[in-house]
C-alpha cells in the first residue's frame, strides 16, 4: 500500500485518538486538527496526500472545508465521515469535491479498503506529477505549431517568473484558465496555492465574501469568520475568472489590494497583509467597459500589467489535429479502452472544417462524447453530433449566403481589408475608429501581419 501523509480533522478527541492510532498502524504519517479552521491553517503551510474529516464540527463544517480546499493548486484527496449519513449529504459531499463518504461507525476493514483506494489515486497523481516534471516543454503547448500558440509560449516564458498581474483575454473556451495554471506552475510560486474564483457564478454580496472573507455577524447568516480566496492564495496565485463581472464595490476592494497588498474582510476593520499574485481572465472588452463606466479605469491599468489575448480556435486550425489526438488519447484511456480509438479520414475532415464557436472546450466535449458513444474501433461521421456534421448551417432566405460568420470573424475580415488598402498603422486605426494600440492588439489576436 502507498504510504500516505494524512491530515485527520475531528473535534472529538476520543475519536481522533482512536483513528490516529489506526491510521499509523496502517503505515500512515498523521497530523491532526481539531477544527476546519485549524486544518486550513495547516494546509496553507504543508501538503498532504489525504484528508479525513468529520462532517459536523464547531465552526465550519467538513463540507465547507471541502469547498475551500477545492480551489487549492494541489488539494489532498478528501473523504468526509459522519454519523449523520444521508443520501443528500453524500451527494453534497461528492459535488463539493470529496473523493468518498464514510458513515460512522466503521471498522478497520472498511478503513483499510478506503486507504487502498486512496493510495491508488495518490499514486496516479504522483506519476502524473513525475511525468509533468520530466517534460522539457509544457503539455499545454506540446505539438502545436500555430503562430498564435508560439506567441503564447513566448509570453509565458517571459512573464511567469515575475510577480506582476496578468490579464488574459479572449473568447470563452479558448483555454485562458489552463494558461493561468501554466503561468503559476512555471513561476516561483508553483509550490504555493493556486486559488480560483469565478465572478460570473456568484451574486454581488457573495462574491465580496468569497474574495475578501467576512467576519462573524457581518450579515445575516454569517455565523463564523470566513477566510476569503485572497487569503487562501497567500504566497501563491489567485485566478479571478471573468473579472469584468466584478461589482463596483468589489472593484474598489481589489484595487486597494493591488496598490497596498492589504485587505479587510467584509464587516471587519482589521487590515490583513496578503502576498498573492493576481491573474485575471475576461471574455469582455474591458476597454469598452471602462469607457461606459462599468469598470474602473485605475483598476484596469493595475490588473493589466501584462495582457495576452488567447486566439480563438478558428484562427489556429493547424493546432486542431494535435488537440484531437490529445483528447482522443485522454478519453480512450478514461473509458477503459485497451487501445486508443481512431478517427476516420472523413471525421477528421469534418472536425477541421468546423468553425468551433465554443473553441477548445467545445472540441474537447465533442471528442469525449464520440469516444463514449461510439461502439467500433474507428470513429465514423455517424458518431459525430448532428450540429457538427452539418457545420451549423441553417436555412437562409434565397439569394443569401449559407456561410454564416460570427461578429468576430467580420471584425477580423474588416481590419484585414482596411490594412490591405492602408498599410500605414496610424491611418488604418483612424479609419477603423480605434487607437493604434488597440489595432496592434487586434492584429496579434487575429494573427494578422
Amino acid at each position: 500500500m502507498t504510504s500516505l501523509k494524512v491530515l485527520l480533522v475531528d473535534d472529538d478527541k476520543n475519536i481522533q485518538k482512536t483513528l490516529k492510532a489506526s491510521l499509523i498502524a496502517f503505515g500512515c504519517e498523521v497530523t491532526v486538527a481539531m477544527s476546519a479552521e485549524e486544518a486550513l491553517r495547516i494546509l496553507r503551510g504543508d501538503a498532504f496526500d489525504f484528508m479525513l474529516t468529520d462532517f459536523r464540527m464547531e465552526g465550519k463544517t467538513g463540507l465547507q472545508l471541502v469547498q475551500e480546499c477545492k480551489g487549492m493548486s494541489n488539494p489532498p484527496v478528501i473523504v468526509l465521515m459522519t454519523a449523520y449519513a444521508s443520501f443528500e449529504n453524500a451527494v453534497a459531499a461528492i459535488h463539493a469535491g470529496a473523493f468518498d463518504y464514510l458513515s460512522k461507525p466503521f471498522n478497520l476493514d472498511q478503513l483499510n479498503l478506503l486507504l487502498a483506494k486512496v493510495g491508488t489515486l495518490v499514486e496516479l497523481k504522483r506519476e502524473n506529477e513525475r511525468l509533468r516534471s520530466q517534460s522539457g516543454r509544457p503539455e499545454y503547448f506540446k505539438g502545436m505549431t500555430s503562430p498564435a500558440v508560439k506567441r503564447l509560449e513566448d509570453f509565458v516564458a517571459r512573464i511567469a517568473p515575475t510577480d506582476s498581474s496578468v490579464l488574459l483575454t479572449g473568447e470563452s473556451g479558448t483555454g485562458k484558465t489552463a494558461l493561468a495554471h501554466l503561468i503559476h506552475e512555471r513561476s516561483k510560486r508553483a509550490k504555493a496555492p493556486f486559488i480560483e474564483v469565478n465572478c460570473a457564478t456568484l451574486t454581488e454580496s457573495l462574491l465580496e465574501s468569497e474574495l475578501f472573507g467576512h467576519v462573524k455577524g457581518a450579515f445575516t447568516g454569517a455565523s463564523y469568520d470566513h477566510v476569503g480566496k485572497l487569503e487562501l492564495a497567500k504566497g501563491g496565485t489567485l485566478l479571478i475568472d471573468e473579472i469584468g463581472e466584478l461589482s463596483p464595490s468589489a472593484q474598489g476592494r481589489l484595487l486597494r489590494f493591488l496598490q497596498e497588498r492589504v485587505i479587510e474582510r467584509v464587516g471587519g476593520n482589521r487590515t490583513i497583509e496578503v502576498d498573492a499574485r493576481v491573474i485575471a481572465t475576461t471574455n469582455k472588452n474591458l476597454e469598452a467597459s471602462v469607457a461606459t463606466g462599468l469598470f474602473r479605469e485605475d483598476l484596469y491599468y493595475r490588473i493589466n500589467v501584462f495582457e495576452c489575448s488567447v486566439a480563438a480556435l478558428r484562427y489556429r486550425k493547424e493546432d486542431i489535429p494535435v488537440l484531437i489526438q490529445r483528447f482522443v488519447k485522454e478519453f480512450s484511456a478514461r473509458s477503459g479502452e485497451k487501445e486508443t480509438k481512431k478517427l476516420s479520414d472523413s471525421v477528421t475532415k469534418v472536425l477541421l472544417e468546423y468553425s468551433w464557436p465554443g473553441n477548445v472546450r467545445e472540441l474537447r466535449n465533442c471528442i469525449e462524447r464520440i469516444i463514449v458513444l461510439s461502439s467500433g474501433r474507428e470513429i465514423s461521421a455517424a458518431d459525430l453530433p448532428e450540429s457538427i456534421r452539418k457545420g451549423n448551417i441553417r436555412k437562409v432566405p434565397p439569394g443569401h449566403s449559407t456561410h454564416l460568420k460570427s461578429i468576430d470573424d467580420l471584425v477580423r475580415e474588416h481590419i484585414e481589408n482596411v490594412l490591405a488598402l492602408e498599410p500605414n498603422q496610424e491611418k488604418a486605426a483612424e479609419i477603423l475608429g480605434i487607437t493604434t494600440v488597440t489595432l496592434w492588439r487586434r492584429r496579434k489576436e487575429y494573427g494578422l501581419p
